[in-house]
């Protein structure tokens, strides 16, 4: 989505607009970007859930989708992840989200601010935080837990009530500090996840 204005300048929307990037996200969310959502975690997963839990049917749909496995041969918006082998050769994949999908999700915005030396100055600003600066955020403790959820709670209040607008990376990225020993924890959730998938999927 696009958006014309100058770059110091809060960008300030309509309950409409999140209304519409709401829609936008659930016609992107067909079977393949369902699963691959869902299955890419944090704030990605945590929106995704979001309006799935809007729609019944939709949301028993993904339950199906989750249990049967991989959605395959679905078209050039369909991305699918191959992971390495295990010892006796086995394959392993799943569906994933390609970055223009994620930012979809996220509700980004290209914000033209002009031009300097004849280069167009664009900004991104999303309703949600984009995936690279939730991974490198405090929030990332490599599982969801009830801080996140309080979080997620008060910036949907806050942009349903109009007091919350679409911030840029440096103002996500300034915003979600929270606690400079989260990443120690993340890295001690996914160190301690290797060797139970591996007992269970065989070592990469």
């Amino acid at each position: 989505m696009y958006r014309h204005g100058k770059e110091a300048e809060k960008l300030v929307l309509k309950k409409s607009d999140y209304l519409a990037y709401r829609v936008r996200c659930l016609s992107m969310l067909r079977e393949p970007q369902i699963r691959g959502a869902l299955s890419y975690g944090g704030v990605i997963w945590r929106l995704t859930l979001e309006l799935l839990l809007a729609d019944d049917g939709l949301y028993h749909r993904a339950v199906e989708l989750c249990v049967a496995g991989p959605v395959l041969d679905r078209g050039k918006d369909s991305l699918v992840l191959v992971f390495p082998s295990g010892a006796d050769g086995t394959l392993y994949v799943d569906n994933r989200i390609n970055d223009q999908q994620a930012d979809i999700l996220c509700g980004m915005y290209w914000r033209y601010c002009g031009k300097f030396d004849d280069t167009l100055t664009v900004e991104h600003l999303s309703w949600w935080p984009k995936p690279a600066v939730w991974k490198s955020s405090g929030f990332n403790t490599g599982i969801w837990n009830p801080s996140n959820e309080d979080w997620f709670q008060q910036r949907m209040l806050a942009i349903q009530d109009g007091t919350e607008m679409p911030r840029n990376g440096d103002r996500w990225r300034s915003s979600m500090k929270f606690n400079q020993y989260t990443s120690r924890l993340a890295n001690s959730v996914e160190k301690a996840a290797v060797p139970v998938l591996n007992k269970h999927f065989g070592s990469a």
